[in-house]
């Protein structure tokens, strides 16, 4: 994990003790960035620096008989505003090695690297993630006895856009398509085609490669829409530090 806090102010943060602004601005005094925004300032006060912005695209919704297709994500940091694309699919490699083993775990390398991409941040954001793609990825990592994978309680806090429109926002449905909507203008959101996430179980059928190329784009768009909703909500949000 990349480390943001010195140790003796680590017990305060424990406490959910905030900085004061002078305190993070020592801090940082040796990074190169410019004036800090109330945003920057907010999320540094209570201890994140580095966040991670991502989806999971799923073959279904019960994780014991399915796996993840693919993820995307988005490494901000908060105090240079640098951003990192990052993201991983299952291959015909992966579903190869399961079959042979008489297993779905067609995800178990893919997992490998989300966990990575997740313990390089203090804060996981995503949309509705605290209700599905967390618990799922979880699920996962437990079915393919890989429990070291995920993040200790206590490791990082979560945050969920989908909460942000439950709380502060009014929409019929708190769906991301209206989250967007509501916070950037944008209406984009690719149509969920499902025939395309069943053949992802199929190696050899003759539309994997277009489903899978179907499949993570929808991911990337549904990421990279989340991160511009997100820009615009944070303004007029609390910045939780729920643990989860």
């Amino acid at each position: 994990m990349r480390n943001l806090l010195i140790p003796e102010i680590q017990a305060r943060f424990d406490r959910h003790a905030k900085l004061h602004r002078f305190e993070v601005d020592e801090l940082f005094k040796n990074i190169k960035h410019k004036p800090f925004t109330e945003i920057q300032y907010r999320y540094l006060e209570i201890g994140i620096r580095h966040q991670f912005i991502y989806d999971i695209e799923t073959s279904d919704f019960d994780p014991e008989q399915n796996f993840i297709i693919c993820y995307v994500g988005i490494l901000r940091d908060i105090v240079t505003e640098e951003i990192e694309h990052v993201q991983d699919s299952i291959t015909k490699q992966d579903i190869k090695k399961a079959v042979s083993q008489s297993t779905f775990d067609f995800d178990k390398r893919l997992l490998t690297t989300l966990s990575h991409n997740m313990k390089q941040a203090h804060h996981v954001v995503g949309h509705y993630s605290t209700k599905f793609d967390n618990p799922y990825f979880r699920s996962r990592c437990l079915l393919t006895k890989q429990q070291e994978l995920i993040p200790h309680y206590g490791y990082q806090f979560y945050g969920d856009t989908w909460r942000m429109m439950k709380t502060t926002m009014k929409a019929k449905r708190n769906t991301l398509k209206n989250f967007i909507r509501q916070t950037t203008g944008n209406d984009e959101k690719t149509f969920v085609d499902l025939k395309y996430w069943y053949i992802t179980h199929f190696k050899d059928h003759k539309l994997w490669k277009k489903s899978m190329d179907y499949i993570i784009d929808h991911c990337v768009k549904d990421v990279k829409m989340t991160y511009e909703g997100l820009q615009k909500a944070e303004l007029f949000n609390n910045i939780g530090r729920a643990k989860a």
